[in-house]
C-alpha cells in the first residue's frame, strides 16, 4: 500500500517484515519510517532482538539505540525472552560487552537459557553437552574468573 499511497500503518508484529521488503526493494524512505517505528518501540525487553536485527539490515543507528538500552538495563535485556531469539554471532558481540551493567553471573545464566532455548530450535535433547555444543566459542567469552564460586555453582 505504501508504495501507491506514501502512507503506512505500521505494527509491532509487521515492521521487521516490512523493513526487510523495504530493504530488498530499494524503498528508503519506508525503511526510514521502520526504523523510526523500531526505536520508538525500543525497550530493555526487545533490545536485544532489534540488536540482532539491526545488525542484519545493516542499521547502525537502530544498532547504536539498542545498545544504549542494553548498556543502560543488561540485566533486564538478558533475562528477556527476547534474549534467547537472538543469533550466535550477537550473542558472543553481546557477552564480550565491556559496558554491560550487569554482574558476570547474569550473563553466565543469560548464556545457558539462549543454549537451551538453541537445542530447542534445532531439535537437540536439552543436555549439558549440546548445551556446550550449540554454544561453541561463546561459552568461553563468559568471564566465568569474576563469579563467585557459589554464583558459578548455582548458575
Amino acid at each position: 500500500r505504501y508504495m501507491y499511497s506514501d502512507e503506512i500503518d505500521l505494527e509491532a508484529d509487521t515492521v521487521l517484515a516490512t523493513l526487510y521488503a523495504a530493504k530488498k526493494y530499494i524503498v528508503p524512505a519506508l525503511a526510514k519510517a521502520c526504523v523510526n517505528f523500531l526505536e520508538t518501540s525500543l525497550e530493555a525487553k526487545n533490545a536485544c532482538v532489534l540488536l540482532s536485527q539491526s545488525r542484519l539490515f545493516e542499521e547502525p543507528e537502530l544498532t547504536q539505540r539498542c545498545w544504549e538500552v542494553i548498556d543502560a538495563q543488561a540485566e533486564m535485556a538478558l533475562k528477556s525472552e527476547g534474549f534467547c531469539e537472538i543469533d550466535q554471532q550477537t550473542l558472543e558481540i553481546i557477552v564480550t560487552r565491556e559496558a554491560l551493567n550487569t554482574k558476570e553471573v547474569v550473563v553466565f545464566e543469560a548464556v545457558l537459557n539462549w543454549a537451551e532455548a538453541e537445542c530447542k530450535r534445532q531439535g537437540l535433547p536439552v543436555t549439558p553437552r549440546n548445551k556446550r555444543n550449540v554454544l561453541g566459542k561463546a561459552l568461553y567469552l563468559v568471564r566465568i574468573p569474576t563469579m563467585t564460586l557459589e554464583e558459578f555453582a548455582n548458575g
